[in-house]
């Protein structure tokens, strides 16, 4: 997207970026996405003769240890662009945005399609974490360019959170003797809002709640042209978070008490008690099950991305660029680089050939077009169309 400048869209990547168009009028896109840094389909799926089967093994062998699926989708509903001034050009648009990400530790596959031979005098970290919300972003932005060579852009954000589920601090391990006698212990603090009371058979959501959520974003951004023909540029997008009020409630587990060490069935107890085997699962319930109840506010930061990019003008309309990308989140950095050569055909169209080094993965081939018709504008954009399954 980032080197679709026919796109009005492709200024949410750079809020210094100016679009080639004076006036937009923007009417509902849609933005969707899906990715992980662990496997990819054919990773999963292979295949014999006319079928495809699971294939769980080479699964196993292509796993980082901390493996994040993300699902993103974005819908902007309405977007308002025009150049005030030859120097200012201001934007305003209104969205729905929703995003989720699961981190799956391989220890947990590793158990699931190994047993439990490999963590024999060690221990196996089996606990998922999860980030997901929805929202309604209204951005006003601007880009003013300060003397030839430097423009410079802001985007301010008021969000409306909907719904979040979190876990701030999760973990569970599971500990191996020789003997195989083994230990489980479990911490969880996991927070959710404008979830609880949906699960009421009485459930009567009410607009107003869902607005209790405020939050607030700021994008920033610079362009800078070393030579007539080669322009650099850096930004920061989405810097700030959602304090979340409407139907909060928590769910906890206290490491101290939630452990349990199996190290087999006593055949003297099964035999001296009828109810020995239940009891042991009572006494495993009782300390596994968490304290659940209505909590206050908390904060979540959206995930911070930053853009670094190049483009250089090849000949008329044609210019080669490239993007080195990182995003935050929970202390963690996810990096990307991308290379595009994109041509524009008069002020009608435009086409994008890129290369994406993302998520372990080093062989994304992207392509992507505009085509302007009059009023209307049609574009479309992957980055990996050898991903698709086969």
């Amino acid at each position: 997207m980032f080197s679709l400048r026919g796109v009005p869209q492709f200024t949410n990547y750079n809020p210094a970026f100016v679009p080639q168009h004076k006036f937009v009028f923007g009417l509902p896109s849609v933005h969707a996405s899906y990715s992980n840094n662990g496997f990819a389909y054919n990773d999963v799926f292979t295949k014999q003769g006319d079928s495809t089967i699971i294939d769980l093994n080479k699964l196993q062998s292509r796993l980082a240890k901390r493996n994040y699926i993300n699902i993103a989708t974005d819908v902007e509903v309405f977007r308002l662009g025009f150049k005030v001034s030859p120097r200012l050009y201001t934007n305003f648009s209104v969205g729905a945005k929703a995003f989720a990400r699961v981190m799956l530790p391989k220890d947990l596959t590793t158990l699931f399609i190994d047993g439990t031979a490999e963590f024999v005098n060690g221990t196996a970290t089996l606990a998922p974490e999860v980030e997901a919300f929805s929202y309604i972003e209204a951005a006003l932005g601007g880009s003013y360019v300060v003397n030839k060579k430097l423009t410079v852009g802001a985007r301010f954000k008021l969000l409306k959170g909907a719904v979040n589920g979190t876990t701030d601090d999760t973990k569970l391990t599971l500990s191996l003797n020789e003997d195989y006698a083994m230990t489980v212990r479990a911490q969880m603090d996991v927070r959710s809002s404008g979830i609880q009371s949906a699960t009421d058979s009485d459930f009567d959501p009410k607009l107003k709640d869902y607005l209790k959520n405020n939050g607030f974003a700021i994008d920033l951004g610079g362009t800078y042209k070393l030579t007539d023909k080669l322009m650099v540029g850096a930004s920061l997008i989405d810097i700030g978070g959602i304090n979340w009020k409407n139907d909060n409630y928590a769910y906890t587990l206290n490491p101290d008490s939630a452990s349990y060490t199996f190290s087999g069935i006593d055949v003297n107890k099964l035999i001296e008690n009828e109810n020995y085997l239940e009891d042991e699962l009572d006494s495993v319930a009782n300390n596994f099950e968490p304290k659940e109840g209505a909590m206050g506010s908390y904060r979540t930061p959206l995930p911070t991305k930053m853009y670094l990019t190049a483009q250089y003008e090849l000949g008329r309309k044609f210019t080669s660029s490239g993007v080195f990308f990182l995003e935050k989140f929970r202390s963690r950095f996810y990096p990307g680089f991308s290379l595009a050569l994109h041509k524009d055909v008069g002020r009608i169209a435009g086409l994008s050939l890129s290369y994406t080094a993302a998520n372990r993965d080093y062989t994304n081939l992207g392509f992507a077009f505009n085509l302007n018709l009059t009023i209307l504008q049609i574009y479309v954009a992957s980055d990996n169309l050898l991903g698709a399954p086969l």
